[in-house]
């Protein structure tokens, strides 16, 4: 009798547990993450700045130190500079104190505007500049900023 009892037992417990289980005809599954498999080097390209600044005497001096903001559009940059509650720049660096350089890496091709500005002395500078970032480029944008 256990023996005959034990066995309906896990036979109601199988039964539950497939009977249970149904297939969802809603398609609410994830779709799976595609993976990019294609090399994307042809559209991208390298961007350096190099900051410098004109002093009393108007001699080009290495502005380390300077902040190096990119933006997608020059509306961008006014809007920044209007409202401190905004924050529209793609990247923002800070060159080094041993070199004058921003070097953002890889970026894709495009038009860009970079806004540079710094406090050399108590006295501020800025400069705002575009540049063209192209394919399978190294591209290398100097901007001498001026007092404001």
């Amino acid at each position: 009798m256990k023996q005959a009892f034990s066995s309906l037992a896990l036979f109601i417990m199988i039964f539950a547990t497939f009977s249970s289980c149904k297939k969802n005809d809603d398609n609410n599954d994830i779709p799976p993450q595609q993976v990019v498999t294609s090399d994307t080097s042809g559209y991208t390209g390298t961007l350096t700045v190099n900051t410098y600044y004109l002093d009393d005497n108007s001699n080009q001096v290495i502005a380390n130190g300077t902040n190096v903001f990119l933006y997608a559009s020059y509306n961008d940059i006014i809007t920044d500079q209007s409202n401190e509650s905004n924050d529209l720049a793609i990247y923002r660096l800070t060159t080094a104190s041993d070199d004058n350089a921003a070097y953002f890496g890889y970026i894709n091709y495009g038009n860009y505007y970079v806004w540079a500005f710094n406090t050399i002395n108590g006295v501020d500078y800025e400069r705002i500049s575009i540049v063209q970032v192209r394919p399978k480029r190294d591209e290398l944008l100097n901007i001498t900023m001026l007092q404001k």
